[in-house]
């Protein structure tokens, strides 16, 4: 054989060898490929729960005083005294403010010696008409003189009336120089300083005195939640103790409210009823003016079939979940929710106590797809039955049960 010739088979053999180690290759990476694409994808569902679930309403409503005064001056003169601490409590009948007295007390003087002066003429008078009038039955004397004592007794008993009425405006008007709370509350800041002239030409402010115990916490209903809290009858009387308090910290308050008023009709412009609760305040932490939210249980839903918030598919207003069955194939389930509490959603159509649902990871999986499922336990419940403190959930935007 010559060099040519066996040069040539070598080569034909080594390419042989290399299309033989090829082709194992190539059956092996597809083998590969075919288990990868047989083995499930683990992926965790929990099941559909059956429970009571508690139909919250939260508002942010404004704390307002039962009773509010504004202490103001009712007569003119120099602010003498003030007899309290700002931002203390004060009692009903407590001396807050004293204006100078002494043009008051003299005028009370000036009209009660008026006074005394004109019951000194009508008592002569009264005299001299009584024998006038002996004299005139007798005929000793005219009728012209006779009325004339009658007419004289007459205007002075005028003129006494008018002197007594002026006497009690005048102790009236010193009484207004001592000015005293109306109320038991809480008194503000002082707003005209001592040494002032005050109540010349308007009636000044002084101060303001307002109760801390109990207060008022007013906040508007939406049509649909007010009806659905009409609907409740049996309810209406056990809802006084469902109102609760969470304060600006974010901490629920001690004492549960009581309903006190609902507005007389809707307000056209927002569609919203007025509502006003009423909680104690023995503390006197609450304050008018504060805001904070106010949380009201309207109903509770008995046995609903419930998964979280954040499984929920919303296409184009369309509602579905991703549902898993026994054999581990995804899918699409149109479902019609009721109202949300607490990160769970009632389902009230399209899905069934027991169900698998996926609802976490739901943008990586589509429907038709065979996972392996990881069942979870659906832990998000606090027992408390009621919405967590830091909840943002608002009823009048929740979802209507269909």
């Amino acid at each position: 054989m010559t060099p040519k010739r066996l040069i040539l088979r070598l080569g034909l053999s080594l390419a042989a060898a290399a299309l033989l180690v090829s082709g194992c290759g190539g059956e092996d990476k597809g083998a590969d490929t075919k288990t990868a694409q047989t083995e499930a994808t683990p992926m965790k569902v929990i099941k559909a729960e059956t429970r009571d679930m508690p139909y919250w309403g939260e508002f942010i409503g404004q704390i307002n005083a039962a009773e509010t005064v504004d202490i103001r001056a009712r007569v003119a003169g120099f602010l003498m005294q003030k007899n309290f601490k700002e931002g203390a409590s004060v009692s009903k009948g407590d001396l807050l403010f004293i204006i100078d007295p002494r043009p008051f007390q003299e005028t009370l003087k000036q009209e009660q010696s008026g006074l005394d002066y004109n019951l000194a003429l009508i008592e002569k008078a009264q005299k001299d008409y009584e024998r006038f009038k002996r004299l005139f039955d007798e005929g000793v004397v005219s009728r012209d003189e006779y009325e004339s004592y009658q007419t004289q007794l007459a205007t002075l008993k005028a003129q006494v009336s008018d002197n007594r009425a002026r006497v009690e405006n005048a102790r009236i008007e010193l009484g207004y120089t001592r000015i005293q709370s109306p109320i038991d509350g809480i008194i503000g800041r002082v707003q005209v300083d001592v040494g002032n002239l005050v109540g010349q030409g308007e009636n000044t402010l002084l101060a303001t005195v307002s109760t801390v115990d109990p207060v008022y916490v007013n906040f508007s209903v939406s049509e649909s939640d007010y009806i659905r809290a009409m609907r409740d009858q049996s309810a209406k009387d056990s809802r006084d103790s469902q109102v609760r308090m969470v304060l600006a910290d974010g901490s629920e308050y001690d004492h549960d409210g009581t309903f006190d008023m609902v507005d007389r009709a809707v307000d056209s412009r927002t569609g919203t009823l007025g509502v006003r609760v009423t909680f104690p305040n023995p503390a006197h932490i609450l304050r008018p003016g504060q805001y904070a939210k106010v949380r009201v249980l309207f109903d509770t839903v008995k046995g609903a079939v419930v998964v979280p918030v954040r499984g929920v598919i919303d296409t184009q207003g369309m509602k579905s979940l991703l549902v898993v069955d026994e054999s581990g194939t995804v899918r699409s389930q149109p479902v019609t929710l009721g109202f949300e509490s607490k990160d769970m959603v009632i389902v009230s159509k399209g899905l069934s106590s027991g169900d698998m649902v996926i609802v976490d990871g739901i943008r990586r999986v589509r429907a038709g797809m065979t996972i392996k499922p990881v069942l979870e336990s659906m832990d998000t419940d606090n027992g408390s039955g009621q919405p967590a403190p830091d909840a943002e959930h608002n009823a009048t935007a929740a979802p209507q049960a269909g």
